[in-house]
């Protein structure tokens, strides 16, 4: 057995140095030694892109844990019965068939649709022990790279962290004569992981730019605020609810006797978490970051009105290439690929005409066309921004919350927002604007710079949506597009139903996400919320010209909901899934705040698109997708039972 697990792990050093595509670009096929990897600075720097190549990537719904798994936000055309997408992981996860026989996205392994993170691991700690060779390279640059690397070492470990909590700290790649026994790692208490994120990360801080100069060659590539920004989310989640004093794993130990998170709370995490939260946000604007704002100058080249440069400051935001609200993006352009690792078993939408992510959120914009989309918004999404005056709906005395599902005629007073005459439902008037910058709706605006068809003005394309109207199996079920991620600049054609994309890349971390942390933790580290906590959600909430979260809520139903603590953690929570909708944070945020099991196994409704009328179509029916159950062990995944049959000293995820 000793003989077999040494064999086992070789195997595994040996995968781990072979499975990178652009690895092998480094070696010839007659030379595959590590002393060619590190034989010049060419190389070197090939096997540096290597280490980055493991990073996930954000801009693939399928694979990519944070947008169809989590039922909340996006919903898969036909559900989860479509043909196109029933066997891929998200939704087989969707489905709540998550299992440890065989474990879907499994980023453990690098199975069924993830990346194996401690491939990654293994790859970054063999560029760390071979990065002193080349000698052709300043050793400036070589510090640079080196502290690249640790960064990606605790970000892998971060990641991990996020899916599985307490894992095994890979620090140093194991010696080829180890002892079989000593390769037999533990997982570590998700306090001691954080701890060592922590460190990896000061460790490089000295060594990486502030900035970055040179975007076309060096998009991606880590910074000081993406380093510091990475350890104060790693803070923020060993401060959550779900690793901070969690009662639910206090049976959680470990054969050695460890507890593997800990059930004892601790506010001093919450006030550590808000130290690097300040740290960052004020090197972030050492470095030039502010929050995004599009420029009314920019806008009048469309002749845009105010009201629509507010929406392109949503939207752009995300979508706008280097701007300074994003602190760090993917290295992918936001697009769908065919996944290579181990995803023989699923099926994976390879249409033709998609292209990328936009064209699968892309809307139709007339009569006579099958809609084109194959993902849409949830509609509980439609329901969770704010009124006009930016609280709750259900809080907003001024809106009539009792009849939101009635059909409404537009008039003049939202002729940027809906058709003048149309008919739509309640719910879309009266709202903030985010909800028109986030969400297309039937007799809604969908702006693009470029289109074949124009309604109402030059850059701005009506959706022609309605139930009976919607012939073929492209429906959209819930009645609401996600127009956030469809860039402005893409353009269409309507005979030929053809897309000019508009690449951009994805963005993983902006400066109002940390804002709205830090907010978040100052509210958690006192009694009672003081000037702070509002002045950074309002900092946010400015931007769209909405009012301070104090003298928005004064006209509210329930006035005295911001001076309480509990109530002002929904108010920050809700927050953050309005400004960072479908940007791929919620799923991570309901999972640290133990909340997934509130919005998770909602039962999936839009409108009836059999209803050939308006007052047929706007009733709320079942859309036939499946109602999740959800179980306190899906906060966490499990390690697959074969790994833990090699490995005695691994315990399996609680519950699992």
């Amino acid at each position: 057995m000793k003989y077999l697990i040494r064999n086992i792990w070789i195997f595994s050093v040996i995968m781990s140095i072979t499975a990178c595509d652009k690895f092998l670009d480094v070696i010839p096929d007659d030379t595959p030694t590590l002393d060619h990897a590190f034989s010049n600075r060419a190389a070197m720097e090939k096997f540096l892109f290597s280490c980055y190549s493991y990073l996930p990537d954000p801009t693939n719904p399928y694979y990519y844990p944070a947008y169809l798994d989590s039922n909340d936000e996006f919903y898969p055309r036909g559900g989860e019965s479509n043909t196109h997408t029933v066997s891929t992981p998200s939704i087989i996860i969707r489905r709540g068939e998550q299992n440890s026989n065989d474990p879907i996205q499994d980023y453990w392994m690098g199975k069924n649709g993830g990346k194996s993170m401690f491939q990654a691991l293994r790859t970054c700690n063999i560029f760390l022990e071979n990065a002193h060779a080349p000698k052709d390279i300043t050793e400036t640059e070589r510090k640079r790279w080196i502290a690249e690397v640790k960064f990606l070492k605790a970000y892998y470990h971060f990641f991990l962290l996020q899916l599985y909590g307490p894992i095994p700290l890979i620090k140093d790649n194991f010696d080829i004569s180890a002892d079989p026994e000593d390769v037999l790692v533990f997982r570590e208490p998700v306090d001691e992981c954080i701890a060592y994120i922590e460190e990896l990360i000061d460790e490089a801080l000295p060594d990486l730019p502030e900035i970055i100069t040179n975007n076309i060659q060096e998009d991606g590539r880590t910074t000081q605020p993406i380093a510091l920004a990475v350890k104060a989310k790693a803070l923020i989640w060993g401060a959550s609810p779900l690793f901070n004093g969690n009662p639910d794993y206090a049976g959680w130990v470990d054969s050695r006797g460890k507890q593997l998170i800990s059930s004892t709370y601790s506010k001093e995490k919450w006030e550590n978490a808000a130290t690097a939260l300040r740290y960052a946000i004020g090197v972030c604007h050492q470095s030039g970051h502010e929050l995004y704002m599009y420029s009314k100058l920019t806008g009048s080249q469309h002749n845009m009105h105010d009201s629509v440069v507010v929406l392109m400051s949503v939207r752009k935001a995300v979508t706008e290439r280097w701007n300074k609200g994003i602190i760090w993006s993917s290295m992918e352009s936001f697009g769908i690929k065919r996944n290579s690792d181990d995803n023989s078993k699923f099926l994976i939408p390879t249409y033709p005409d998609m292209s990328n992510f936009q064209r699968i959120l892309y809307p139709a914009i007339t009569d006579d066309r099958d809609p084109t989309s194959y993902c849409f918004a949830s509609f509980n999404m439609a329901e969770l921004f704010y009124s006009k005056n930016g609280i709750p709906i259900d809080e907003d005395p001024d809106w009539d919350y009792a009849n939101r599902y009635k059909p409404k005629q537009a008039g003049n007073d939202h002729k940027f927002y809906i058709a003048s005459g149309e008919k739509t439902a309640s719910l879309n008037f009266n709202r903030e604007p985010r909800f028109y910058a986030n969400l297309g709706f039937d007799r809604g605006y969908f702006e693009l710079e470029k289109t074949a068809v124009n309604y109402g003005a030059s850059f701005t394309p009506c959706l022609k949506l309605r139930g009976g109207s919607e012939a073929g199996s492209n429906k959209n079920e819930t009645g609401y597009y996600v127009k956030k991620l469809v860039a402005f600049e893409t353009a269409n054609n309507q005979t030929t139903q053809t897309y000019s994309g508009y690449d951009y890349r994805f963005p993983l971390i902006r400066l109002a996400d940390l804002y709205l942390l830090y907010a978040e933790a100052l509210n958690e580290m006192y009694d009672t919320p003081n000037d702070e906590v509002y002045e950074y959600i309002d900092k946010v909430r400015e931007v769209t010209g909405l009012k301070g979260v104090v003298d928005s809520w004064k006209n509210s139903r329930y006035p005295n909901r911001p001076f309480d603590k509990d109530e002002m953690r929904k108010i920050i929570q809700q927050e953050r899934m309005i400004e960072l909708a479908f940007e791929g944070q919620r799923f991570w945020d309901v999972r640290r705040w133990k909340r997934a099991d509130e919005f998770w196994t909602q039962t999936p409704i839009g409108w009836n698109q059999q209803g050939k009328t308006v007052e047929e179509y706007y009733n709320l029916v079942n859309i036939g997708g499946v109602t999740r159950k959800f179980l306190f062990k899906d906060y966490l995944w499990p390690i697959r039972i074969g790994d833990l049959r090699v490995n005695k000293n691994l315990e399996q995820t609680y519950g699992w």
